[in-house]
């Protein structure tokens, strides 16, 4: 089956996904473009099913995100996202959500790597040439490609348990779940702000009886680190504005 260059997705802001602002949370954002992705590869035999068959699965590895407005409670807005290129063992993936006036919203990049089902092992790109040619659609977005950073030192804020609800059928943490535990620690901090600019960096799995350490640091932008006992599970650097 031919897969289009692009798949867009209507989304009606549901209550349960927004936070105390009434706007979408950054992991309901992360939850509805994963459902979009795979919403355009399932009618070609490429979806999360058919490829777990095959004995791999994506694993988001990157994401980068400008945020102008996110969408309130009950607001009727478009999610378009497509396959960008593929960059060696690198999958780069675009996103845009805009308003009923066409307006953009925010816009993204996520970087993908293709991990074996069994001992959940890093595979070359070339792996997934067997499952069919993804269209590739080279228009990209108004947001870089995820970039290096260099943590500064940070400072440990609390510890969380991982648990059962945020494990996912991978057996570990899903990564929209990360977007929620940096919020989480924002949400420690004085002031009303708004988010601009949001890279998020997925280092380890996490799985459920896991204790993630979360520090934060203030430089130049705002830096949020997921730690356990066997190293970095996330990362994340911030920009926002006083509201």
């Amino acid at each position: 089956m031919a897969i289009p260059k692009q798949f867009t997705m209507p989304i009606e802001v549901a209550s349960y996904d927004v936070g105390p602002d009434n706007r979408l949370r950054p992991s309901a954002v992360l939850r509805y473009q994963q459902e979009a992705g795979e919403r355009h590869l399932v009618d070609a035999g490429m979806g999360w099913n058919a490829l777990m068959q095959s004995g791999m699965v994506f694993v988001a590895s990157r994401w980068h995100c400008r945020l102008w407005r996110l969408p309130e409670m009950g607001e009727r807005v478009t999610l378009t996202t497509w396959h960008r290129e593929r960059r060696g063992a690198r999958f780069l993936r675009c996103y845009e959500w805009r308003d009923a006036q066409g307006e953009l919203l925010l816009c993204g990049v996520m970087q993908f790597a293709l991990v074996s089902v069994e001992g959940h092992r890093l595979l070359r790109g070339d792996a997934f040439d067997p499952q069919g040619a993804l269209p590739s659609n080279p228009r990209t977005v108004d947001c870089s490609d995820p970039e290096r950073y260099k943590l500064p030192d940070m400072t440990a804020v609390y510890d969380y348990a991982i648990r059962w609800s945020d494990t996912d059928r991978n057996g570990h943490t899903n990564n929209t779940r990360y977007a929620d535990f940096l919020c989480d620690v924002l949400a420690t901090e004085p002031g009303n702000r708004r988010i601009t600019d949001i890279q998020l960096h997925f280092a380890g799995e996490t799985r459920m009886g896991d204790v993630l350490t979360l520090s934060t640091a203030h430089t130049d932008a705002v830096f949020v680190q997921g730690t356990t006992a066997r190293g970095a599970a996330f990362s994340a650097r911030l920009e926002w504005q006083a509201i």
